[in-house]
């Protein structure tokens, strides 16, 4: 599943193609939406935005595109529609002057009046975006002191798009790793210091997977992002049996919240 990083990566390409410019070809795969495909068909593209792992794409007249790949989605973007490979039909195609974006295979696709999205059943349970420049590591403590989330592993919780939207497996693993945490500590049960680490660790980490993605200028809007490096490589993730980059052990996997997670026991405590 693209985490946040790579669906704000995605939320670039896609406001290449589309934004500024009217959608002369729309399709879906669904019967009731294609039937209301009039209501952006026509349309200028206003925004693409990206917020946790779903998109968003706004055009005038009031009404959003909201797309989640979850697992097994993806995207193509080729020139024409005739481009397109044969096979199982993308479940989503917008067309512009500039070219084709073609979503496959992704469950969640729908249609919202631009001011109804606060009642999208997965954007209104989203807790901070890590990605988001409004938000900052006060923010992210002050969120901590949910009560709902106080019992809970970290390993549990860093999937927990309520607790920190847009995070995902790699991510969890590189963050614990650069807090120097265990996945199993309880988060009522950190020190003042711990959470300060964890919540700086939320925000450099994926911000830092970002931005390797532009080795050039940013797109618009991540100018915040200026003076984040530039590189992002694997510490932990998918290196079980390696020295540990502290020198400090070996990188572990363990299966944690039924995902994949590695970590070294000798400097995550």
């Amino acid at each position: 599943m693209p985490e946040g990083p790579e669906t704000h990566a995605l939320a670039d390409r896609l406001s290449m193609l589309l934004v500024d410019e009217t959608l002369v070809h729309v399709r879906f795969v669904d019967p009731k939406l294609q039937r209301q495909r009039k209501v952006i068909e026509g349309r200028r593209v206003l925004a693409v935005e990206a917020r946790g792992k779903a998109l968003l794409i706004a055009v005038d007249g009031g009404w959003t595109v909201y797309a989640h790949s979850h697992l097994f989605g993806f995207w193509r973007f080729v020139d024409e529609l005739d481009a397109l490979p044969e096979g199982a039909p993308p479940r989503l195609v917008l067309g512009t002057v500039r070219g084709i974006a073609a979503l496959y295979a992704a469950p969640s696709i729908s249609l919202w009046r631009t001011d109804a999205l606060d009642g999208q059943p997965y954007l209104s349970k989203l807790g901070p975006d890590v990605l988001d420049p409004d938000v900052d590591a006060r923010a992210l403590i002050a969120h901590m002191g949910t009560p709902r989330f106080g019992k809970r592993t970290l390993a549990v919780l860093l999937l927990d798009q309520a607790f920190a939207a847009g995070m995902g497996n790699y991510l969890r693993s590189e963050v614990l790793f650069q807090a120097r945490l265990s996945p199993h500590r309880i988060l009522q049960d950190l020190t003042a210091g711990e959470r300060r680490r964890l919540a700086n660790a939320l925000l450099d980490v994926p911000r830092r997977a970002y931005r390797s993605k532009h080795d050039d200028a940013l797109p618009p809007g991540k100018d915040y992002l200026a003076k984040t490096k530039a590189q992002f490589d694997f510490e932990v993730f998918e290196r079980a049996g390696a020295p540990c980059p502290r020198g400090n052990g070996t990188i572990v996997e363990d299966r944690l919240a039924g995902r994949r997670l590695y970590w070294c026991h000798g400097c995550q405590h």
